[in-house]
C-alpha cells in the first residue's frame, strides 16, 4: 500500500517560490545585469515612506501621478508600523509570489487533477518573469497576486454561484482595481459569461451573486473614488491615464521599437514624454503641473488622433497583441519573456484542446488572458503588463503538457 507523501504539495510549492524569492531578493537581483537595479523607478517607496509620515500623496500630485493607491498604501503600512525597512517589503513581496504560486496550484488541481497541478505550482514558483518583480518596488508582484486570487474565486463563483461568493469576489476585484486600473471592466465580462453559460445551461441565472460582486466592489473602490472627487471636483473612480497610455502606445509600437532597433523604454519614453510637453506647451500650461489638466489636454489629443488616423489605431492594436508577450528593455530582455511566452503558449494550446475534449471549464483561465491581452493591444502593450495573466496562462500549459506524459498507472492492491 502506497505512503501518502510526507508534505502536502501546496506546501512544498509554497516552499519553492519562497526560497526563489528570497534568492532573488538577495542574490539573484544583485547580481544580473539583464534589468535595470533601480530600486524605486516608480518612487512607490518614496510615497509610502510620505504615507507613514503623515502627509499622504500631497507631494504626488491630486491623481498621483496616473497611479492606483493600493500598493503605496501597503508600503506606507509597513513604513508606518516598523519605520522605513524596504527589505520588509521585498519579505512582504516574496511572500506574495509563494501566495500566487498555491493559488495557482490549488485552482489548476480543481479543473484539471493533481499533476498538472503540481506543473503549474511549480513553474510559476521559478519563472524568471515573476521573479523580476519580487526584488524591487514595482506593483506587479501584489497585483499578479490579487489578479491570481480573483481568478481563484471566479472559479469558487461558478461553482456556488451563492452571494457569500459574490462578495468575496467583489472585494478581491475592488483591491485589484485600486492596485491597477486594468481590472475594472473585467467583472462585467465575467458577469456576461455566466449569464452565456447559464443560458446554454438553462440554469438559474446567480442574479443576487452577481450583484452583491458589484455592489461590494464598488463600496472598496468608493472611499478613493471620493477622495479623487474630494481633491480635484472631478469624478475619477481610481486613476487617470487612459489617454496617457492610448498615445504612448503609437509611440511604442513603431516599427524601430517593436524590433528593439532602438530601446523602447528609453527612445519611445523620451519620445513620448517630450511629445507630452509639448502638449501642455501649446495649451499654455505645463505636463504635470495638475493631474486633471494634463489629463484633459492628453484626453483631447487623443479623440483626435483616434478619428483623424484610423488605420494607425489598427497598426498599433494588431501589433499590441505580440508586444504584450514580449516588449522589454532590451534585446535580451524582450528574447527571454518572448520565449517562455511562446513555450507557454504552444502547450496551453494543447490545454485547451484538451479542456473543450473533457468538457473541463477551462475558460475561467482564458477569459482574463484574452480580456487583458486585448485591453492593452489598444492601448500601451509591453511585456511586464503580462505577468499578472501568467499564472492562468502556466496553468493551461500545464493541463497540455500533462496530457504528453505517460498516463499513472494504478497502484496495486
Amino acid at each position: 500500500m502506497p505512503h501518502p507523501p510526507r508534505y502536502p504539495s501546496w506546501a512544498l510549492i509554497f516552499v519553492l517560490a519562497l526560497g526563489a524569492g528570497l534568492f532573488m531578493v538577495f542574490v539573484g537581483f544583485r547580481a544580473q545585469h539583464l534589468v535595470d537595479q533601480r530600486f524605486d523607478p516608480y518612487f512607490f517607496g518614496k510615497m509610502g515612506a510620505s504615507i507613514a509620515r503623515g502627509d499622504g500623496f500631497l507631494p504626488f500630485g491630486t491623481l498621483i501621478s496616473r497611479r492606483a493607491p493600493l500598493y503605496p498604501l501597503a508600503i506606507g503600512g509597513v513604513y508606518w508600523v516598523f519605520g522605513e525597512r524596504p527589505m520588509l517589503v521585498l519579505l512582504l513581496q516574496c511572500l506574495l509570489h509563494a501566495g500566487t504560486c498555491t493559488l495557482i496550484y490549488n485552482l489548476t488541481r480543481r479543473l484539471f487533477g493533481q499533476r498538472a497541478a503540481v506543473i503549474a505550482g511549480a513553474a510559476c514558483a521559478v519563472h524568471p518573469m515573476l521573479l523580476r518583480y519580487v526584488p524591487d518596488l514595482h506593483l506587479e508582484t501584489l497585483f499578479t497576486f490579487l489578479f491570481t486570487l480573483t481568478v481563484w474565486l471566479t472559479e469558487r463563483f461558478s461553482r456556488t454561484r451563492d452571494v457569500r461568493s459574490g462578495a468575496m469576489l467583489g472585494v478581491v476585484f475592488g483591491l485589484a482595481t485600486l492596485t491597477k486600473s486594468v481590472i475594472l471592466l473585467y467583472p462585467g465580462l465575467f458577469a456576461v459569461a455566466v449569464f452565456i453559460g447559464s443560458a446554454r445551461a438553462k440554469s438559474r441565472l446567480p442574479i443576487a451573486g452577481l450583484a452583491t460582486m458589484f455592489v461590494t466592489m464598488a463600496l472598496v473602490i468608493a472611499p478613493w473614488t471620493a477622495r479623487n472627487y474630494a481633491a480635484t471636483g472631478h469624478f475619477v473612480p481610481v486613476s487617470s491615464g487612459l489617454s496617457d497610455a492610448f498615445l504612448r502606445g503609437l509611440i511604442f509600437s513603431r516599427t524601430e521599437f517593436i524590433t528593439l532597433q532602438k530601446p523602447p523604454y528609453i527612445d519611445a519614453e523620451n519620445e513620448s514624454n517630450a511629445y507630452f510637453r509639448d502638449l501642455c506647451r501649446a495649451a499654455g500650461t505645463e505636463w504635470q503641473r495638475d493631474d486633471w489638466e494634463t489629463d484633459q489636454i492628453l484626453n483631447k489629443e487623443m479623440k483626435r488622433r483616434f478619428v483623424a488616423e484610423p488605420w494607425l489605431n489598427v497598426r498599433r492594436f494588431f501589433v499590441g497583441l505580440f508586444t504584450f508577450w514580449y516588449q522589454m528593455t532590451s534585446l535580451a530582455t524582450s528574447t527571454v519573456a518572448g520565449g517562455f511566452a511562446l513555450v507557454a503558449w504552444v502547450f496551453a494550446v494543447l490545454g485547451l484542446r484538451r479542456a473543450i475534449r473533457e468538457r473541463r471549464p477551462a475558460w475561467l483561465l482564458l477569459l482574463p488572458i484574452i480580456y487583458l491581452n486585448l485591453l492593452l493591444a489598444a492601448l500601451l502593450a509591453l511585456g511586464r503588463y503580462s505577468a499578472p495573466i501568467l499564472p492562468c496562462l502556466i496553468a493551461l500549459a500545464a493541463f497540455g503538457l500533462d496530457g504528453l506524459l505517460p498516463k499513472r498507472s494504478a497502484p496495486r492492491a
